[in-house]
C-alpha cells in the first residue's frame, strides 16, 4: 500500500468512528426524548451540537434536530418551566436511565447482526452506556434515589 492509500484508509476509518460516535450519541438522546414524552413533556429539540449554538437545524413537525460536526455534545431540550416539570422519583430514574437503556438495547440488537460495522456500533453503544452509568446520568440516578 502506498502512502496515498494509507492516508485514504485512515481518513475512511476516522470518518467511520466519527459517524459511529454521532449515531451512538443520538440513540442515547432519543432514549431521553422518548422518556420525557412518556412523562408528559414536549421535546423541543434533540441535537449533536451546543444548545442554542450554531448548528444545522432541521424541523420535523414540532421537533427540531440540530447538528454541528465541530462539537462533541449531545442534548435533549424540553418545553416547560421547572414548576411544570417536577417528575416523581421513579420518573427521574426513568428519565436519566433512558439514555443508558437505549444504548444497551442498541448494543444488544447490534450484536444480533453478522456485520463487523454493526458490531463496532454495538461496542460503541455499550461503552457510552457504561460511561454514563458512572458519570452524568448515573450521578443523577443516584441523586434521584437518595432524594425524595
Amino acid at each position: 500500500m502506498n502512502i496515498l492509500g494509507a492516508v485514504a484508509a485512515a481518513g475512511v476509518g476516522s470518518s467511520c468512528i466519527f459517524l459511529l460516535t454521532i449515531v451512538t450519541a443520538m440513540v442515547h438522546e432519543a432514549g431521553h426524548a422518548i422518556a420525557w414524552t412518556l412523562a408528559g413533556a414536549r421535546v423541543r429539540e434533540v441535537g449533536f451540537a451546543r444548545p442554542h449554538g450554531p448548528a444545522l437545524r432541521v424541523k420535523i413537525g414540532k421537533l427540531t434536530i440540530a447538528f454541528n460536526p465541530f462539537t462533541v455534545f449531545a442534548y435533549t431540550l424540553i418545553e416547560g418551566s421547572n414548576e411544570q416539570l417536577t417528575p416523581s422519583r421513579s420518573q427521574r430514574l426513568l428519565l436519566h436511565g433512558a439514555g443508558i437503556g437505549a444504548n444497551l438495547l442498541a448494543a444488544a440488537l447490534g450484536l444480533a447482526f453478522n456485520d463487523p460495522m454493526v458490531h463496532l456500533f454495538a461496542v460503541s453503544s455499550a461503552v457510552l452506556a457504561f460511561q454514563n452509568m458512572f458519570f452524568k446520568d448515573g450521578e443523577r440516578m443516584l441523586a434521584a434515589l437518595s432524594n425524595s
